[in-house]
């Protein structure tokens, strides 16, 4: 049985021999030919040029969060721009949002209107020409339904623009 398996191997191995020809040969041949004459051609380097020294001047830059920064003469100028030098009131501390009207009044011709503001602050009354919210929101007009700002807020662009905003008095139910 040994002699058997020899036997097999022996032949395996000549029968792989055989497979392995010479056909090839004469490609190979040519392969070798033609990579004698190839060179690889790589591109020097550029020379490496040292940047200028630069002195630092940023001392003298204005920082980026001063007044000077953000107020520009262009906004300066903007007569569109809200009266920041006016003393403020103290409806202007709140957000329009959380101020909320209880009632609208009146005294002969003039009208009021009671405010509520966020807790622990009591209502104030209110009239034409007085400001509240944050955006220098002015009282335009006091109606039966409630009362009408006029903010001063600024756009996309950077420029002043007006937008009215209504706050009424809310009906039943707590409903505006």
């Amino acid at each position: 049985m040994t002699c058997r398996l020899i036997f097999s191997c022996v032949l395996t191995a000549l029968l792989l021999a055989g497979c392995a020809s010479s056909e090839h040969d004469d490609l190979k041949e040519w392969m070798r030919e033609q990579a004698k004459g190839m060179k690889g051609k790589v591109q020097p380097l550029p020379e490496i040029t040292a940047f200028p020294a630069v002195a630092y001047e940023g001392e003298k830059l204005i920082p980026p969060f001063a007044a000077a920064k953000i107020l520009t003469t262009d906004s300066a100028n903007d007569k569109s721009a809200p009266d920041r030098d006016r003393a403020r009131q103290p409806l202007e501390n709140f957000a329009l949002e959380d101020l909320k009207v209880m009632g609208v009044m009146f005294d002969g011709k003039t009208r009021y209107a009671l405010i509520r503001t966020p807790p622990p602050n009591k209502p104030k009354n209110v009239r034409v020409g007085e400001f509240v919210g944050q955006n220098f929101g002015k009282i335009t007009a006091i109606t039966d339904d409630g009362l009408t700002v006029l903010e001063t807020v600024k756009d996309s662009n950077g420029t002043w623009v007006e937008r009215e905003t209504s706050i009424l008095v809310p009906r039943e139910g707590g409903k505006k």
